[in-house]
């Protein structure tokens, strides 16, 4: 019998409203992932991480877990920019090849708080607007420079996940 298992890490929250949404949608209960230990006992599994500029967080414990998994996996990646964006799959790819699995991955973007930033975060944040300033006409930069709350979390976008999950759970492959 298939025991689907949902788990995440998150720093500000909107990894972890994708993961108890979808875990909602497929009829279990998301883990934090710093509670999950191995994973032996999930199949599938489906891991929600946030990505921070040049970093997936919980990188080296996602790639134990997708490892130790019997069944299927899935890497969920919430960030700021556009789940479109050509250059958010190169973390993602490598993380997956240093699972030496395959793995299916799949992109959600995630909200910004500036209020709520860590001082380091602060401070990478503060660079990035210095970058963003010499094109201020990127949709990046029009997005960053104002310092204002964005909020892009939007649960309708977990349609390919549940399906991914549900036909993983009923057929087991």
């Amino acid at each position: 019998m298939n025991h689907p298992v949902v788990t995440f890490t998150s720093r500000y929250g909107s990894t972890q409203r994708y993961a108890d949404a979808l875990a909602e949608r497929i009829g279990t209960r998301a883990v934090d992932f710093a509670s999950i230990g191995d994973a032996a006992a999930a199949d599938p599994l489906i891991v929600l991480a946030p990505q921070y500029v040049t970093t997936i967080l919980g990188r080296r414990r996602i790639i134990r877990a997708i490892r130790s998994a019997p069944g299927p996996a899935a890497l969920v990646v919430v960030a700021l920019s556009p789940a479109d964006d050509p250059g958010r799959g190169t973390l993602a790819q490598k993380l997956v090849a240093a699972s030496g699995r395959e793995v299916t991955v799949f992109q959600l973007r995630g909200d910004l708080d500036p209020d709520r930033l860590r001082w380091v975060d602060r401070v990478l944040m503060a660079a990035l607007r210095r970058e963003l300033r010499k094109t201020p006409d990127e949709p990046m930069a029009r997005l960053l420079l104002n310092r204002e709350r964005v909020e892009f979390v939007d649960e309708s976008t977990l349609g390919p996940i549940v399906d991914w999950a549900q036909g993983h759970t009923t057929t087991g492959t």
